[in-house]
């Protein structure tokens, strides 16, 4: 935190007392309350949501950490306060979660609400929410929206991850309050991939409404369908990596293993693909009857399987490799021919033609 604890909580009541006024005493009963309730040592402060994202937009915490690691910084971090000011740790966090969420009565919403005011916050020159710059804070999507409108071969490889985001969540109107925000979701979500994958609960825990929510599972989305798509055209499988980026991201997250047969015409072409069977790869949950039922009915020239391992290493276990063998004898039995068995792991995938092991 740049400023000196004292001078934070200062911050927090100027700019509280500031928008609260005309209903100072509705502020003076809940202070009572409070010093009835919150002024002993022995209080614990539970970290409420809204308090842990103002907390962890201005810089205070790290909310990338687990609960109990929060909790610890959130305890170390009232207690400071409290011994600069003298003010008790409960009473510092009445005033933090008023702050960011506000009270009936006494202030309608927070100051650093899930859509912030950053305009009055007290505390905008020493917030990492706006460290790229609180003067110009909507200047960034109109340049970009500009730039992709105006240019068609636009540059945006020196992009990052968190300015992408910010423009697809607040589109024109993005400046570097929301770039911030990305920043903070990507790294409190470990990445694109959590950040796609996150629960609605989560995402408003972390300062998103509800329309930001739903514009990012739609791009989500779009980017699932996206690499689905060039194979989806009819464009034909080549190699192990081409099964890879048609799977990957539909497999790579999930908890069980799955067995998938994949349909191809005499060149190599998607007709369809199968979901075979669920849980730990067996001989009976590969049985090749299943595997190659459909693909006689449907006229298959060849097809190729697709199984995950959710422990993120694609090499082949002893039952990969005996199943393997095993379907690719049937295989010549039917005259069906076995294109492949591809393993996909946590990027990365492990192809039996490619490291000639197809049995």
């Amino acid at each position: 935190m740049k400023q000196k604890p004292e001078e934070f909580i200062q911050a927090v009541e100027r700019g509280v007392r500031k928008e609260a006024k005309g209903k100072l005493h509705d502020l003076q009963k809940l202070l009572k309350h409070w010093r009835n309730t919150q002024s002993f040592d022995d209080v614990k402060s539970l970290l409420k949501p809204d308090s842990l994202r103002f907390l962890a937009r201005y810089g205070a915490l790290d909310a990338g950490k687990d609960s109990d690691a929060l909790l610890n910084d959130f305890q170390d971090f009232l207690t400071g306060i409290s011994r600069a000011s003298g003010s008790a740790p409960g009473i510092v966090a009445g005033w933090i979660e008023l702050f960011a969420a506000g009270a009936y009565a006494v202030l309608g919403s927070g100051i650093c609400a899930p859509e912030p005011r950053c305009g009055i916050c007290p505390l905008k020159e020493t917030c990492r929410y706006l460290a790229a710059g609180a003067k110009d804070a909507r200047s960034f999507g109109q340049i970009l929206a500009r730039g992709l409108l105006l240019d068609p071969v636009y540059d945006t490889v020196d992009l990052s991850a968190a300015e992408l985001l910010a423009f697809v969540l607040a589109g024109e109107k993005s400046g570097s309050a929301d770039i911030a925000r990305g920043e903070a979701l990507l790294k409190a979500l470990n990445g694109l991939r959590g950040v796609f994958q996150a629960k609605p609960d989560m995402l408003r825990e972390l300062g998103m409404n509800d329309a930001a929510i739903a514009r990012l599972q739609a791009t989500a989305e779009l980017c699932r369908m996206w690499a689905a798509e060039r194979v989806a055209r009819g464009n034909a499988f080549t190699c192990g990596k081409d099964f890879y980026d048609f799977f990957h991201l539909r497999l790579r997250e999930l908890e069980k293993e799955v067995f998938i047969v994949v349909l191809l015409d005499q060149k190599n072409r998607l007709i369809d693909h199968r979901l075979i069977s669920e849980g730990s790869l067996t001989e009976t949950l590969a049985h090749p009857r299943e595997v190659f039922a459909e693909a006689i009915q449907r006229r298959a020239a060849a097809i190729a399987v697709i199984h995950n391992h959710p422990s993120g290493d694609p090499a082949p276990s002893n039952a990969d490799k005996m199943i393997t063998k095993r379907l690719n004898g049937v295989a010549k039995l039917v005259g069906i021919r076995l294109l492949d068995h591809v393993v996909i792991g946590d990027g990365r995938f492990f192809s039996f033609v490619e490291e000639s092991t197809l049995g």
